[in-house]
């Protein structure tokens, strides 16, 4: 199934390859990807591009939240989970920190992000080989 919607000009695709029930900490599950979602719609209104989207793959507990915002700069990939570390003006630096606890700590899952031709790809499993 694959939904679109428009927030403030940004394109909306929802991809449910295989849809998945998560029994513990639903709250704190939304959280994670209201923050995921807020962070990417952040970066789309700041920068300019031509077409801004966020794409969201579920697929089972595997989760993909996706951007064209260009990407992670490469130097601050690796400290993007860290307590107070933020690129963002007013930021505080918890949001993906508080994410990275909720996923790996209490759902014992796995959080990460990297780059592909297009942005920022944050990949949630809570079924870690």
């Amino acid at each position: 199934m694959v939904d679109f919607v428009s927030f403030k000009k940004i394109k909306i695709e929802l991809n449910i390859l295989e849809d998945a029930e998560i029994l513990n900490y639903k709250n704190e599950y939304k959280h994670v990807l209201l923050n995921l979602l807020t962070n990417a719609k952040d970066v789309l209104s700041e920068q300019v591009i031509s077409l801004p989207k966020i794409t969201i793959e579920i697929n089972g507990k595997l989760v993909k939240v996706k951007d064209n915002g260009k990407g992670v700069d490469i130097q601050n990939i690796h400290k993007i989970f860290e307590p107070y570390f933020t690129t963002k003006k007013q930021g505080l630096g918890i949001g993906l920190y508080m994410s990275k606890m909720i996923i790996e700590k209490n759902m014992r899952g796995v959080i990460g992000v990297t780059n592909d031709e297009d942005g920022a790809v944050f990949k949630i499993n809570l079924e870690p080989l």
